[in-house]
């Protein structure tokens, strides 16, 4: 007979349920968020299972890797289905949420996650952490501001590079205000030092790679969207045709038809946000920076005056998603096509 085993995981514990072919409940309990304590559990049953699954999260890559070596048939599920399918549930537990799971992996009603390599994810991780610090200067940016705000002292439009030179001489003579705005100075000097550092090792990590080099010969995309995109696809041949790359990102609209009732809708950003972020300022950049006319630019320029701006942005992002993930399949330079017809088009 044929089992299928859900595992709800915390950080803790997790919650397991194992059910047969038919549906029922064979055995349920509870183990330490380990690999090597899930797949004592597991073996521990006797039981072979066809199909054992978790959701999406935090522990999930690491806890599908500990499982997959251990040879069991593990599946990342994807976490919109899986909470569609807890909701259903009158009372919210980890039991009856394991046991959701374990029917999940019966019924095969589940779309499984990719699970990227630990070189992308330790690459995702580098980039996660320059975001990280960028955030925290922007918050200290925006604190100085407001604190200084309150005693009449302007900061104005100025650039990062003056930013301290101008702060400095709004509380020059005021020793009380010194005392607090100095010290976020110099940590917002810190986080700057450490946001360059962090920039160049990824600069120089894309500028090393044989596909980077080649997303970036695409206009608008700088090491930083070459980086991100390589991580966040990590398998090219996972996705059978490239278009399928912008409905993963989340660049097409949504759908509503039902009845007579038939519209699209905004984006659904139901994918990468990181990368959609990236794919979004290269399409910025290269309809302002990019001087060289070709189709997707002239494409791009003709929606935004037809739409907005805003909305010809993400719609050539959505192209340039297609457009790298083919590059990278074909093993190709991006192509600029006919210059003139651009133009004229």
């Amino acid at each position: 007979m044929n089992y299928f085993a859900g595992l709800d995981v915390s950080l803790r514990l997790t919650a397991i349920c194992v059910v047969d072919g038919d549906g029922n409940v064979v055995r349920e309990g509870v183990a330490d968020t380990e690999p090597e304590m899930l797949v004592s559990w597991l073996k521990d049953t006797g039981l072979a299972f066809s199909r054992i699954g978790l959701e999406a999260g935090q522990c999930s890559s690491w806890l599908h890797k500990g499982l997959a070596l251990a040879g069991f048939p593990v599946v990342c599920v994807e976490t919109r289905h899986a909470k569609g399918v807890m909701q259903a549930q009158s009372v919210k537990t980890d039991r009856n949420d394991a046991r959701a799971l374990a029917q999940m992996m019966r019924t095969g009603w589940f779309k499984a996650v990719h699970i990227k390599g630990e070189d992308s994810q330790k690459l995702r991780t580098l980039m996660g952490s320059r975001r990280c610090l960028l955030d925290k200067q922007r918050d200290v940016d925006n604190h100085i501001r407001a604190s200084l705000r309150v005693f009449g002292f302007k900061v104005g439009l100025i650039g990062q590079s003056r930013f301290e030179e101008r702060v400095r001489e709004l509380i020059a003579g005021d020793d009380d205000l010194e005392v607090g705005i100095v010290a976020l100075l110099d940590a917002r000097r810190a986080l700057q030092g450490q946001v360059r550092l962090l920039t160049r090792i990824i600069e120089g990590l894309a500028r090393k790679d044989e596909i980077c080099r080649r997303l970036m010969t695409a206009p608008g995309v700088g090491p930083l969207t070459a980086l991100a995109f390589k991580t966040a696809i990590d398998d090219p041949v996972r996705f059978a045709k490239s278009r399928n790359v912008a409905v993963h990102l989340g660049l097409t609209p949504r759908k509503y038809a039902s009845g007579e009732v038939d519209y699209n809708g905004g984006i659904t950003r139901c994918g990468d946000d990181f990368v959609r972020k990236h794919l979004y300022e290269a399409a910025h950049s290269l309809l302002v920076n990019t001087k060289r006319w070709f189709a997707l630019k002239a494409w791009g320029v003709r929606l935004a005056k037809r739409s907005s701006f805003k909305n010809a942005c993400v719609a050539v992002a959505r192209k340039l998603a297609v457009i790298l993930h083919r590059m990278w399949i074909d093993g190709t330079d991006f192509r600029w096509g006919h210059e003139e017809q651009a133009a004229a088009a």
